[in-house]
């Protein structure tokens, strides 16, 4: 994934500095004196030095998706990474460098998001899977690089001046389960005394499908209980809901758009309540 971030951002510098490929190389290596002694062309360095999670955008609350087969699919959100680079432009007139640096600097402050056409590789696809934005942040005082001298005196080169770029990209931990649907759940209500046994009231859900259509949902058909006073309509994915039904033998009438009401047998509680028309 870091090289696609690598040549995501390159992509990006080609298009929006503008660079000549074949004027101006971009690369990634560690700029040290004997990497810099062979260079034959101005070139831009975007050395990767850190790596590490962005605690402030940590998500601990897991995704929870469910399907028409009455189960629930439970994802961990994605972690985001702080990506921080060291942008260094070398070339033989301070003037070309300055104005590469600049032309960089440029670039960056004007997508604090990367567009989704220069994204690269596996990169794109978890943006895409994920629809989390890729986010840049230039030149910050406070980012992870405190002393820049102690830097070029550890890898034995000159001080030059550089770009501090922080790159946040997603995560994807795939970390993902699926369980069956909650479809009940009971309330005990009773004399405020205690005295007497009380009644249980269960909330219900169910989906409501169509008979040999291959199981498809029906949104928008009301489902009513009879002799209860209780009706509801089924939402765009068919489900319906009874938040207080008593336990025991019940008939539901089911009226689908554009079709003969039905009434179908349901025992409350059971394992499912699903309807078929």
């Amino acid at each position: 994934m870091i090289p696609d971030l690598d040549q995501t951002l390159k992509h990006l510098l080609l298009r929006q500095v503008p660079l000549d490929g074949g004027e101006v190389d971009v690369c990634f290596e560690l700029p040290n004196r004997d990497w810099s002694g062979g260079l034959a062309k101005p070139t831009l360095n975007l050395y990767l030095y850190d790596i590490r999670e962005n605690r402030d955008l940590r998500e601990n609350d897991w995704i929870v998706s469910r399907d028409c087969n009455n189960t629930a699919n439970k994802r961990r959100p994605p972690v985001r990474i702080d990506l921080s680079y060291l942008v260094t432009a070398w070339t033989t007139a301070v003037e070309d460098e300055h104005r590469l640096l600049w032309g960089v600097l440029s670039a960056f402050l004007r997508h604090p998001v990367l567009p989704r056409e220069v994204i690269q590789g596996e990169l794109k696809e978890a943006v895409e899977r994920l629809d989390i934005d890729i986010r840049t942040v230039a030149a910050q005082p406070d980012g992870v690089f405190k002393d820049p001298g102690d830097f070029w005196t550890a890898i034995d080169n000159q001080l030059k001046p550089s770009i501090a770029l922080v790159v946040t990209v997603p995560m994807d931990l795939q970390a993902e389960f699926t369980a069956p649907l909650a479809v009940g759940r009971a309330l005990r209500v009773g004399p405020i005394d205690g005295a007497g046994a009380g009644d249980e009231l269960l909330l219900i859900a169910g989906t409501v499908r169509a008979r040999g259509r291959d199981g498809q949902s029906v949104p928008g058909a009301t489902v009513s209980v009879l002799g209860r006073g209780l009706a509801t309509e089924t939402d765009e994915t068919g489900r319906y809901t009874f938040r207080h039904l008593s336990p025991g033998r019940h008939t539901f009438r089911v009226a689908a758009p554009g079709q003969k009401a039905k009434d179908l047998p349901v025992t409350v509680p059971a394992g499912a309540y699903d309807l078929e028309i």
